[in-house]
């Protein structure tokens, strides 16, 4: 089950900037052109020309750094000068001494290494590392770090979790040896660099990335709002063919699966209880009828109770809820769409609302545009079946259209 982007929009107001926080958000950070040397290996073939398996240098002084991931125990490597093996360095004594055409290089054990070579002494160092973050907007505080996962496949460091407002820093196997920060705020690393800011409190993913130099990051905060079940991997945000299921983003509100998290009983037809009564739609339906006048109700009640509505759906936090001067009808008909999607209520609600033909409201795809446009009103009202109007010549079809 697909969602058009003006549904995902009630979430997610800029859906297209990934809701990115970090410095320069809309701005692909580029590695600079820094010179290199190549790390040919086992656990790339021996391929002094790939150039994925680098080390650059940021200051062009023929020092050199980087990070590679060897996925197997004792690996072995040797560093080359250019893409083929006319100058190579290895370590005879494996003592940090480098040689020419010297012994390979070993990593006992598999992991993330940081790397660094200085073709003035011929030294280099090797270091295993498991990444971090540490600060006063985690969880741990300043006290321990919060570790990430690294994926190999988009070679990022990665992690979702709560924040608080505050900041925090990367920092490499729970020590201050390895560390980085953001001086400038300009989304580029620094060793010891400043703080990284976080300004409000809610749920984050942070990825890392590094490889060669410069190394970047970003900051995506996750929907506050836990009712945006989106499945987006793979999934255009645009649907340019409705039959086609990789476009628009996929709805995973409803699972067959028990509260244990084991499968439904019936794989073909779903076993998920449908819920009929709701506190929240009873809750809503009370602000609605106060925003259309009632008269026995009260708006600080209504505000109340749609508040409660939304810090049930931000995890408890209230930095969801909105202000008397917000409770309007147009953000009740798209509360109901946030709460009660895939629940049986949106077409009776935007007929309602007086949207879901020819009012002002238009989302990909109505009426068989891809922009969406007005219909006709007599789409209002379904036709009745011609079976019942032969069974019963008392009654008048809804529309001439039908």
């Amino acid at each position: 089950t697909r969602a058009t982007k003006a549904f995902v929009y009630k979430f997610y107001p800029d859906a297209s900037s990934s809701l990115r926080v970090s410095p320069n958000p809309n701005k692909k950070l580029k590695k600079a052109d820094y010179p290199v040397i190549y790390v040919p290996g086992s656990y790339q073939g021996w391929d002094p020309s790939n150039t994925e398996t680098v080390l650059a240098s940021k200051l062009s002084d023929n020092t050199y750094e980087g990070y590679l991931y060897f996925p197997e125990a004792n690996t072995e490597f040797k560093f080359t000068t250019g893409p083929n093996w006319d100058v190579n360095y290895g370590d005879d004594g494996a003592d940090g001494t480098l040689e020419p055409d010297g012994d390979n290089i070993v990593a006992a054990d598999p992991g993330y290494y940081k790397i660094n070579v200085d073709l003035n002494t011929l030294t280099y160092t090797v270091v295993k590392t498991d990444w971090g973050i540490i600060g006063d907007a985690t969880p741990g505080g300043w006290d321990s770090d919060q570790m990430m996962t690294y994926d190999i496949t988009s070679k990022l460091w990665t992690i979702t979790l709560d924040l608080t407002a505050g900041s925090f820093k990367f920092r490499a196997n729970n020590a201050w040896d390895i560390n980085l920060g953001d001086t400038g705020a300009d989304g580029i690393l620094d060793y010891d660099g400043d703080n990284i800011a976080i300004t409000q409190s809610g749920t984050y993913m942070i990825s890392l990335k590094l490889g060669i130099p410069d190394y970047t990051y970003v900051i995506e905060r996750t929907s506050y709002d836990h009712r945006a079940m989106f499945f987006t991997d793979g999934q255009s945000l645009e649907i340019d063919n409705i039959e086609d299921f990789t476009n628009g983003w996929a709805v995973t509100k409803w699972k067959n699966i028990k509260r244990d998290g084991t499968p439904g009983s019936d794989l073909t037809f779903v076993d998920t209880d449908f819920p009929m009564f709701r506190l929240a739609d009873a809750y809503l339906m009370y602000a609605e009828a106060v925003l259309r006048g009632a008269t026995n109700g009260s708006l600080s009640d209504a505000l109340n109770y749609v508040n409660e509505v939304r810090e049930r759906a931000y995890g408890g936090e209230t930095s969801g809820n909105i202000t008397a001067s917000q409770l309007t009808l147009d953000f009740i008909l798209d509360e109901r769409a946030r709460e009660l999607y895939w629940e049986g209520h949106r077409r009776t609600d935007l007929i309602r609302f007086g949207q879901f033909t020819d009012g002002s409201y238009v989302w990909p795809w109505k009426g068989k545009v891809p922009d969406g446009t007005k219909t006709s009103p007599h789409l209002n009202l379904f036709p009745i079946p011609s079976s019942d109007l032969g069974a019963n010549p008392n009654l008048t079809q809804n529309s001439d259209l039908y």
